[in-house]
Protein backbone atom coordinates (compact mmCIF):
# COMPACT_ATOMS: atom_id res chain seq x y z
CA UNK A 1 0.00 0.00 0.00
CA UNK A 2 1.31 3.45 -0.92
CA UNK A 3 1.96 5.91 1.88
CA UNK A 4 0.87 9.49 1.36
CA UNK A 5 3.68 11.86 2.34
CA UNK A 6 1.63 14.93 3.22
CA UNK A 7 -1.90 16.09 3.91
CA UNK A 8 -3.50 17.55 0.82
CA UNK A 9 -5.89 20.47 0.73
CA UNK A 10 -8.90 21.13 -1.46
CA UNK A 11 -6.75 23.58 -3.43
CA UNK A 12 -4.20 20.80 -4.06
CA UNK A 13 -6.98 18.53 -5.28
CA UNK A 14 -8.39 21.25 -7.54
CA UNK A 15 -4.97 21.86 -9.10
CA UNK A 16 -4.19 18.18 -9.79
CA UNK A 17 -3.90 17.28 -13.47
CA UNK A 18 -7.08 15.69 -14.83
CA UNK A 19 -6.43 11.96 -15.21
CA UNK A 20 -10.07 11.09 -15.91
CA UNK A 21 -10.67 9.69 -12.42
CA UNK A 22 -12.92 11.08 -9.67
CA UNK A 23 -11.43 11.96 -6.28
CA UNK A 24 -12.57 13.19 -2.89
CA UNK A 25 -10.44 14.45 -0.04
CA UNK A 26 -10.91 12.70 3.31
CA UNK A 27 -9.01 14.35 6.16
CA UNK A 28 -6.24 15.42 3.81
CA UNK A 29 -5.98 12.05 2.05
CA UNK A 30 -6.85 11.85 -1.65
CA UNK A 31 -9.31 9.00 -2.24
CA UNK A 32 -10.39 7.74 -5.65
CA UNK A 33 -14.18 7.45 -5.83
CA UNK A 34 -15.81 4.73 -7.90
CA UNK A 35 -18.46 5.70 -10.41
CA UNK A 36 -22.08 4.86 -9.66
CA UNK A 37 -23.86 1.74 -10.87
CA UNK A 38 -26.89 2.08 -13.16
CA UNK A 39 -29.44 1.74 -10.34
CA UNK A 40 -27.80 4.44 -8.25
CA UNK A 41 -27.30 6.76 -11.22
CA UNK A 42 -30.87 6.40 -12.42
CA UNK A 43 -32.31 6.88 -8.94
CA UNK A 44 -30.14 9.98 -8.43
CA UNK A 45 -31.34 11.41 -11.75
CA UNK A 46 -34.97 10.65 -10.86
CA UNK A 47 -34.58 12.48 -7.55
CA UNK A 48 -32.93 15.36 -9.40
CA UNK A 49 -35.91 15.51 -11.75
CA UNK A 50 -38.44 15.45 -8.89
CA UNK A 51 -36.55 18.24 -7.10
CA UNK A 52 -36.16 20.31 -10.28
CA UNK A 53 -39.89 20.06 -10.95
CA UNK A 54 -40.70 21.15 -7.38
CA UNK A 55 -38.21 24.04 -7.42
CA UNK A 56 -39.46 25.31 -10.79
CA UNK A 57 -43.15 25.07 -9.85
CA UNK A 58 -42.53 26.91 -6.58
CA UNK A 59 -40.05 29.43 -8.02
CA UNK A 60 -37.54 28.71 -5.25
CA UNK A 61 -34.35 29.47 -7.14
CA UNK A 62 -31.11 28.06 -5.87
CA UNK A 63 -29.22 25.40 -7.78
CA UNK A 64 -29.23 21.63 -8.06
CA UNK A 65 -26.11 19.60 -8.65
CA UNK A 66 -25.40 16.04 -9.70
CA UNK A 67 -22.81 13.40 -9.00
CA UNK A 68 -19.96 15.45 -10.44
CA UNK A 69 -20.29 18.52 -8.20
CA UNK A 70 -17.62 18.70 -5.52
CA UNK A 71 -18.17 20.54 -2.25
CA UNK A 72 -15.26 21.72 -0.11
CA UNK A 73 -16.54 20.90 3.38
CA UNK A 74 -13.23 22.05 4.91
CA UNK A 75 -9.69 22.62 3.70
CA UNK A 76 -8.98 18.89 4.12
CA UNK A 77 -12.36 17.40 3.14
CA UNK A 78 -14.42 17.32 -0.03
CA UNK A 79 -17.55 15.35 -0.88
CA UNK A 80 -19.46 14.65 -4.07
CA UNK A 81 -23.12 13.97 -3.26
CA UNK A 82 -25.27 12.15 -5.82
CA UNK A 83 -27.71 15.08 -5.75
CA UNK A 84 -27.29 18.44 -4.04
CA UNK A 85 -29.21 21.65 -3.60
CA UNK A 86 -27.90 25.04 -2.55
CA UNK A 87 -30.15 27.98 -1.76
CA UNK A 88 -27.47 30.54 -2.63
CA UNK A 89 -25.37 29.21 -5.52
CA UNK A 90 -21.86 30.45 -6.22
CA UNK A 91 -21.73 31.33 -9.89
CA UNK A 92 -18.65 32.02 -11.97
CA UNK A 93 -16.14 31.18 -9.25
CA UNK A 94 -13.16 28.91 -9.82
CA UNK A 95 -12.59 25.84 -7.70
CA UNK A 96 -14.93 23.60 -5.81
CA UNK A 97 -18.14 24.85 -4.26
CA UNK A 98 -17.04 26.41 -0.96
CA UNK A 99 -19.03 25.08 1.96
CA UNK A 100 -21.65 22.41 2.37
CA UNK A 101 -24.81 22.03 0.29
CA UNK A 102 -28.10 22.87 1.99
CA UNK A 103 -29.37 19.42 0.91
CA UNK A 104 -27.09 16.45 0.24
CA UNK A 105 -28.52 13.24 -1.21
CA UNK A 106 -26.47 10.06 -1.20
CA UNK A 107 -27.75 6.94 -2.96
CA UNK A 108 -26.41 3.82 -1.26
CA UNK A 109 -24.24 1.52 -3.39
CA UNK A 110 -23.69 -2.18 -2.65
CA UNK A 111 -20.17 -1.38 -1.42
CA UNK A 112 -21.42 1.16 1.17
CA UNK A 113 -21.89 0.05 4.78
CA UNK A 114 -24.59 1.50 7.04
CA UNK A 115 -21.89 2.91 9.36
CA UNK A 116 -20.11 4.56 6.44
CA UNK A 117 -23.34 6.24 5.33
CA UNK A 118 -24.12 7.45 8.88
CA UNK A 119 -20.60 8.90 9.10
CA UNK A 120 -21.02 10.58 5.73
CA UNK A 121 -24.30 12.16 6.88
CA UNK A 122 -22.52 13.35 10.04
CA UNK A 123 -19.75 14.93 7.96
CA UNK A 124 -22.29 16.87 5.91
CA UNK A 125 -24.23 18.02 8.99
CA UNK A 126 -21.00 18.94 10.80
CA UNK A 127 -19.97 21.08 7.82
CA UNK A 128 -23.26 22.98 7.73
CA UNK A 129 -25.62 20.90 5.57
CA UNK A 130 -29.14 21.37 6.87
CA UNK A 131 -30.71 18.24 5.39
CA UNK A 132 -29.24 14.89 4.29
CA UNK A 133 -31.13 12.07 2.59
CA UNK A 134 -29.46 8.65 2.49
CA UNK A 135 -31.49 6.75 -0.13
CA UNK A 136 -31.24 2.97 -0.05
CA UNK A 137 -32.61 1.39 -3.26
CA UNK A 138 -32.33 -2.19 -1.97
CA UNK A 139 -34.23 -1.54 1.27
CA UNK A 140 -36.37 1.21 -0.31
CA UNK A 141 -35.77 3.40 2.72
CA UNK A 142 -34.62 6.99 3.13
CA UNK A 143 -32.67 8.01 6.22
CA UNK A 144 -33.28 11.70 6.89
CA UNK A 145 -30.71 13.63 8.91
CA UNK A 146 -31.33 17.21 9.99
CA UNK A 147 -29.09 19.97 11.32
CA UNK A 148 -30.35 19.35 14.87
CA UNK A 149 -28.72 15.88 14.55
CA UNK A 150 -32.09 14.11 14.46
CA UNK A 151 -32.53 11.02 12.29
CA UNK A 152 -35.67 9.53 10.84
CA UNK A 153 -35.99 6.41 8.68
CA UNK A 154 -38.74 6.63 6.07
CA UNK A 155 -40.39 3.65 4.39
CA UNK A 156 -43.27 2.91 2.06
CA UNK A 157 -46.31 4.85 3.33
CA UNK A 158 -44.18 7.74 4.67
CA UNK A 159 -43.69 11.17 3.12
CA UNK A 160 -40.29 12.76 2.47
CA UNK A 161 -40.25 16.42 3.52
CA UNK A 162 -38.08 19.28 2.36
CA UNK A 163 -38.39 20.96 5.78
CA UNK A 164 -36.96 24.50 5.77
CA UNK A 165 -34.57 23.74 2.89
CA UNK A 166 -37.32 23.05 0.33
CA UNK A 167 -40.43 24.30 2.13
CA UNK A 168 -43.61 22.57 1.03
CA UNK A 169 -41.89 19.56 -0.54
CA UNK A 170 -43.80 16.39 0.34
CA UNK A 171 -42.80 13.34 -1.70
CA UNK A 172 -44.36 9.97 -0.96
CA UNK A 173 -41.58 7.43 -0.52
CA UNK A 174 -43.35 5.25 -3.12
CA UNK A 175 -42.91 8.03 -5.70
CA UNK A 176 -39.19 8.28 -4.96
CA UNK A 177 -38.77 4.58 -5.65
CA UNK A 178 -41.43 4.26 -8.37
CA UNK A 179 -39.01 4.11 -11.33
CA UNK A 180 -36.78 1.81 -9.32
CA UNK A 181 -39.49 -0.84 -9.06
CA UNK A 182 -40.59 -0.53 -12.69
CA UNK A 183 -37.72 0.39 -14.96
CA UNK A 184 -34.41 -0.21 -13.23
Amino acid sequence: MAVQEKLYTADDLWNMPDDGKIYELHNGVIVEVAGSRPTQTQLGMWLGYLLTDFIMQNKLGGALGGADGTFELSALNTRIPDVSYVVDPQRGKQGFYKGAPDLAVEVVSPSNTPLEMQQRAGEYIGAGTRLVWIVNPDEQTIDVYRADRSRQILRKGDVLSGYDVLPGLALPVEKVFSPYGQAL
